[in-house]
């Protein structure tokens, strides 16, 4: 038999939020940005997986049909359903785990060795194969070779 809530009351919003920012955090960013984009123009669906805010996990409306712990109810999808949550409050924390993202996982700059092989600059990059004699770059197909020990 399923719990349904008459009514909700405060901590019963402060769970939902809280299931919902650990949803949005395994949001893939496609479907962080669908999501934000379908808010926006009020086309999320509720009380169906077919659309509904969790199931642009993967990208797209309806490419999830379970959270991240595998249940197809929890504390937002009760909520949502019921209408207690709007498009703003969601949209609101769909734009702050956006931000997120994008503050605390900057581009990483590429490596110089990276760098200098694809310019065809670097000869010797320091690796030993398994003989323990030094590899250089240059080989039969492009790749790393064994360095020719002098006599």
């Amino acid at each position: 038999m399923m719990n349904m809530i008459e009514r909700y009351s405060e901590r019963h919003r402060e769970e939902a939020i809280a299931e919902l920012r650990a949803e949005l955090a395994d949001f893939s960013h496609d479907g962080l940005v669908q999501l934000k984009e379908d808010l926006v123009r009020g086309g999320v669906v509720r009380g169906s997986w077919a659309g509904c805010v969790m199931s642009y996990k993967r990208g797209a409306p309806g490419s999830a049909r379970r959270d991240r712990l595998g249940r197809a109810r929890n504390a937002f999808t009760v909520l949502w359903d019921n209408g207690w949550l709007t498009d703003e409050e969601v949209l609101s924390l769909v734009e702050v785990e956006l931000t997120r993202r994008r503050t605390h996982l900057p581009l990483p700059a590429p490596a110089p060795e990276r760098l200098a092989r694809a310019a065809g600059r670097l000869r010797h990059c320091g690796s030993r194969g398994r003989a323990g004699r030094p590899l250089e770059a240059g080989g039969s197909r492009g790749g790393l070779r064994r360095a020719v020990e002098p006599p």
